[in-house]
């Protein structure tokens, strides 16, 4: 009998993790529930004053695709880009480049906002440098500590920082979260397997609207599967276990090549 394996990520997403998961679809039943929603605002105050004054940054640093579709979306009718230096995160490095017609100065080894704070650490490019940090703001959930952490490290590494919110995350209606907290109760799954930590966090959340403070102890029998171990970090920090936690987070491909590995254990 083939496993049943919940994926909780965003819709702007979800098709490109679905599809990774195809090659395993003899092992395992993938069902789809978003967690959170993201969109972006095309009149965006904020990033039309990043886009007006681009050569005051040192460096642009986008955190996600969706950072690159809304700065590439306030940017187009522009002529030039400037002098800021352009990063982004893993293979989302290809996608700026398809999109923006820009090259990043290094694509850093790990995939990860902290592999990028690393990478300018061990390059030593980040000390009085100004930085644009382009990535989501949050409305109805408390922000995960992704984003913050990775702040905090710029600036401990001697950087001036400037946040910009390209987007907004928010949880999905409780009504379809609803829908995944029957499916545990019911027993219909085997496992769940977060891609971030914002949907840790609209899961969590509404989980315990539903059943109550201890709601968590539902999960007992799941097996609960993270990308990457910043995933895995905030799901610790509001209580969640931590079954399976991907050391391979360079994509989704990576992802679900890593749970099929490890399937006794999910």
């Amino acid at each position: 009998m083939n496993r049943k394996l919940l994926i909780t990520a965003p819709m702007h997403y979800s098709q490109r993790l679905l599809k990774a998961f195809e090659r395993y679809k003899d092992r395992v039943d993938v069902l789809h529930i978003p967690m959170v929603e993201s969109t972006f605002d095309n009149t965006s105050e904020q990033m039309r004053e990043l886009c007006d004054n681009l050569d005051k940054y040192d460096f642009v640093i986008l955190l996600s695709r969706k950072a690159i579709e809304s700065m590439h979306f306030h940017w187009h009718n522009r002529k030039e880009l400037g002098s800021a230096r352009f990063l982004a995160i893993g293979k989302d490095n290809d996608y700026m480049r398809e999109l923006m017609g820009v090259e990043p100065p290094f694509v850093s080894t790990e995939p990860s906002p902290m592999g990028i704070a690393k990478e300018l650490e061990r390059r030593d490019m980040a000390r009085g440098k100004l930085m644009a940090v382009v990535g989501p703001a949050f409305k109805e959930m408390e922000e995960p500590r992704t984003v913050p952490d990775f702040l905090d490290e710029l600036e401990r590494l001697g950087a001036k920082i400037k946040r910009f919110g390209a987007y907004l995350n928010m949880p999905t209606e409780l009504r379809l979260r609803k829908k995944a907290y029957e499916l545990i109760k019911n027993k219909d799954l085997t496992g769940i397997a977060f891609t971030s930590g914002s949907e840790v966090v609209a899961f969590s959340d509404g989980l315990k609207e539903v059943y109550g403070k201890d709601a968590h102890n539902l999960l007992g029998e799941l097996t609960l599967c993270y990308l990457g171990p910043y995933t895995a970090k905030q799901a610790n920090l509001i209580g969640l276990k931590t079954d399976i936690v991907s050391t391979c987070f360079n994509s989704f491909d990576d992802f679900t090549a890593y749970l099929a590995e490890n399937e006794k254990r999910s």
